[in-house]
């Protein structure tokens, strides 16, 4: 583990994720499509974890859909 991984938060607001990721990249609208399928929702807050944000940044997010559980009884 790199040293300044732990300083690193584990859940990114949208904003943060996108930031990350570049604004340009990645648009307002995909940012939240990705929360709503790959993050966390802790009240009215929509948060993506740091892993997302890496994956997609390596060009990974295929192996991420992958592994993401079906909601709604898988259908």
């Amino acid at each position: 583990m790199n040293e300044n991984e732990g300083n690193r938060p584990r859940l990114l607001t949208v904003a943060e994720f996108r930031q990350l990721v570049g604004e340009k990249l990645v648009g307002r609208d995909l940012a939240y499509a990705l929360a709503r399928r790959h993050g966390v929702r802790l009240g009215k807050r929509l948060l993506i974890p740091m892993r997302v944000a890496q994956a997609i940044l390596e060009g990974r997010l295929e192996e991420l859909t992958d592994q993401t559980p079906r909601r709604n009884g898988g259908r």
